[in-house]
């Protein structure tokens, strides 16, 4: 079976009454606040991708625990300077995230 797709699936679908983008609204806080924290993982891949020049499929194999040797904390592939870039970056979006969910209203929700 052929598992590569033509077109990358997005979980924020316009048609279903999901706006993509953090400056647009959601169709009530719970949604916006779902959405924002569901998106974590998947805009720290990307940033990570783009930083150390990764694809998807590398990105998952770098993850895996086989990878990784079992007596240390050290990853196989991964230099020091691509982990402080990825630490930065997850401190980058968790901030960014923790700002944005502190800027949901949720005085209008019932």
């Amino acid at each position: 079976m052929n598992r590569k797709r033509s077109k990358q699936i997005h979980l924020e679908q316009p048609e279903m009454g999901m706006k993509k983008g953090t400056d647009e609204m959601y169709a009530n806080p719970f949604a916006e606040l779902f959405w924002m924290v569901n998106n974590i993982p998947v805009e720290a891949r990307e940033l990570i991708c783009k930083q150390c020049d990764w694809s998807v499929p590398t990105f998952y194999r770098k993850l895996r625990s086989i990878t990784r040797p079992q007596s240390t904390g050290k990853v196989r592939g991964v230099s020091s300077a691509e982990l402080a870039s990825i630490k930065a970056i997850y401190v980058r979006v968790f901030e960014e995230t923790l700002t944005g969910l502190k800027a949901v209203d949720i005085t209008s929700s019932k």
